[in-house]
């Protein structure tokens, strides 16, 4: 299967299930480089109010607010 044939595949994926898929594939990520996850981690241990990032900020930087492929 190709990578568009799995993103074609995920993208009509009920909401539920993709939210499955994307914490599988953030799991593979999580064994594969701890490095990034320390770093994550940090971030979210990080109590002060002026480095967190609003939702608005979040869904832009995530491109949540484009249409699907």
């Amino acid at each position: 299967m190709s990578l568009q044939q799995i993103k074609s595949e995920a993208a009509s994926l009920p909401e539920e299930q993709r939210r499955e898929l994307i914490g599988y594939l953030l799991s593979l990520k999580r064994q594969t480089d701890s490095a990034y996850w320390d770093r994550i981690e940090s971030q979210i241990a990080n109590n002060e109010p002026s480095h967190w990032v609003g939702e608005a900020d979040l869904d832009t930087a995530l491109r949540l607010n484009e249409p699907a492929p």
